[in-house]
């Protein structure tokens, strides 16, 4: 098994804050990783070595964040 990232779940409020905490306590930046409407969600990702990466996500709202698994696992 190989561990690529971990996510982060967040409310949609906390979002820039919690984004902003991380970045400073782990001294890096994040990456806006965009809207993604089919899951309703949204993150930012802070890349780390080995290709792996930390992801701060939050719900949207959005139709698909109550639909879609992962929109439901973060939300």
């Amino acid at each position: 098994m190989r561990l690529d990232h971990v996510s982060y779940a967040v409310s949609h409020t906390e979002l820039v804050d919690t984004v902003q905490r991380l970045g400073q306590q782990l001294g890096g930046s994040f990456e806006d990783g965009g809207r993604h409407p089919r899951f309703g969600t949204r993150n930012f990702i802070l890349p780390l070595e080995g290709g792996t990466y930390l992801e701060v996500v939050a719900a949207l709202d959005h139709p698909a964040s109550d639909k879609a698994p992962f929109g439901q696992a973060v939300r």
